[in-house]
């Protein structure tokens, strides 16, 4: 599996590479009148309409961390849809790629990519400070650093196919 990387407050975060579509700069979105407190808004992007999940709200921190939102550089995790990572890999649209919906996720910084062998991926911990379990696909221990993979189909709420 190769992932791509980014950081969410200190935590190390990452997401199969194969359902991102694109990454780009924050930019100003259109907020939605009634929507959840973790979506940030709608983003129109190349004619496309994109929901953006701010991910610190999603997994429940409180974004009042002493820096306006305004101040910060912030990056979008564009994801690839159902039908789009089915065309690449049908096994893991089935598992892993449920929603339909063009979605982004708002991050603090990039990382970089990173291959993981499947062999190295750890359930998640019971303690991990900052991110519920269920949000977790898995963790990878690198040298000094506790790399989490996230399970984006919890995040966004989108009921998960059953691979089979």
């Amino acid at each position: 599996m190769i992932v791509s990387t980014f950081t969410l407050g200190d935590l190390y975060l990452g997401i199969d590479i194969i359902l991102v579509r694109e990454i780009n700069r924050s930019m100003e979105c259109t907020p939605v009148p009634g929507a959840q407190d973790y979506i940030r808004g709608m983003l129109n992007i190349r004619g496309r309409v994109i929901t953006l999940f701010d991910l610190k709200r999603r997994l429940g921190w409180s974004v009042d961390d002493g820096e306006t939102v305004v101040t910060r550089k912030r990056y979008n995790v564009i994801m690839k849809t159902h039908e789009e990572v089915l065309q690449i890999d049908r096994d893991l649209a089935e598992a892993r790629c449920p929603w339909q919906d063009p979605v982004g996720l708002v991050v603090d910084q990039l990382g970089d990519v990173r291959e993981i062998v499947e062999d190295n991926i750890q359930p998640p911990p019971a303690n991990l400070r900052g991110i519920s379990a269920e949000f977790i696909h898995g963790v990878v221990e690198f040298k000094n650093n506790l790399l989490v993979i996230l399970n984006v189909a919890a995040v966004l709420g989108v009921e998960q196919h059953d691979g089979g």
